[in-house]
């Protein structure tokens, strides 16, 4: 009876929030939705629809936007597998691999710097933030955001602490119309970089589609090498959600044991709120009975055997 009850009321609920968001989206289309000072500004350093500020994103959408990710926050588990299905990763099921108890990995997307400028960087504030918090993250490397002479020595340290470096693909763009070929190359030119830079010869098992888009080539090609695309169970849209205490929020109220966490990269006048929700989330994990550590260490632990 309880079923019967709570089924059409979450149906209504659904159909209430898809009516919201189809609204939302129609607005955010036609510009009305716009923040002030994103209308027609643009940076050849990032994507147009993109805010660089949170002045830049419009209060309007954002809250709907928030009703969105709170209820995903909540359901995560449930529909990551139907989005993301395998050999996608998502998660490790604590019950199927009970060596992650207490452990979750956060990853994060579109590193190091998109602007070419050593002052805009903000990867020595990520490095003691994570320092601080005693965590061990796995960063999602756009080829174009992280070569070059000043970013590299930046990103050695990272390596040092213990954090590794995964494959985000050349640019920050979606590449899910590329021919296998086309999308090839940029794979292995971003994880020739993460060779050079670990000093390793074998290819990274890590990759994540930017936007999370993929397509049979894609996924062709990620078997051809080994490489796994590599999901979440719990996000906040961190780019268009100008809000730490959300952020952090939001993703903690997803996390649990095996838990894949997304955020991305904050740098100096883009996304700087990240930092903030950074330093909350890890609070918030370790107040969660959460260790924060690497895929690769994530991984590790979920293979071993139950004793």
């Amino acid at each position: 009876m309880v079923i019967e009850m709570q089924s059409p009321i979450l149906a209504g609920v659904g159909l209430c929030l898809s009516f919201l968001l189809a609204a939302g989206v129609l607005l955010k289309v036609m510009g009305f939705l716009d923040g002030p000072e994103v209308r027609g500004k643009h940076h050849d350093w990032k994507k147009d629809e993109d805010p660089a500020l949170a002045s830049d994103a419009s209060p309007i959408w954002s809250n709907l936007d928030k009703i969105q990710w709170i209820v995903m926050s909540r359901i995560s588990r449930r529909i990551a597998p139907l989005l993301f299905p395998p050999p996608q990763l998502n998660f490790y099921d604590v019950n199927e691999h009970p060596g992650v108890e207490g452990l979750c990995a956060v990853t994060i997307d579109d590193c190091f710097c998109r602007q070419d400028d050593e002052k805009k960087s903000m990867i020595k504030d990520v490095k003691a933030l994570l320092k601080k918090g005693n965590a061990k993250v796995t960063f999602f490397s756009t080829l174009k955001y992280s070569q070059g002479k000043w970013r590299e020595k930046q990103i050695s340290d990272l390596l040092k602490d213990g954090h590794e470096l995964a494959n985000h693909c050349e640019d920050d763009r979606e590449y899910d119309n590329d021919s296998a070929a086309s999308f090839e190359e940029g794979l292995l030119a971003t994880d020739n970089w993460i060779k050079k830079m670990t000093a390793s010869k074998k290819t990274g098992k890590w990759f994540r589609a930017p936007s999370g888009k993929t397509s049979p080539a894609i996924m062709e090609v990620l078997e051809k090498h080994g490489m796994v695309n590599v999901m979440l169970d719990g996000y906040a849209n961190d780019p268009h959600i100008p809000d730490s205490d959300f952020i952090a929020k939001t993703m903690l109220t997803a996390a649990q044991s095996g838990s894949i966490l997304i955020i991305h990269f904050p740098e100096k006048g883009f996304r700087e709120w990240n930092v903030g929700a950074m330093e909350s989330l890890f609070e918030g994990l370790k107040k969660k009975g959460l260790k924060c550590v690497t895929l690769s260490e994530l991984e590790s632990a979920a293979k071993k055997k139950k004793k």
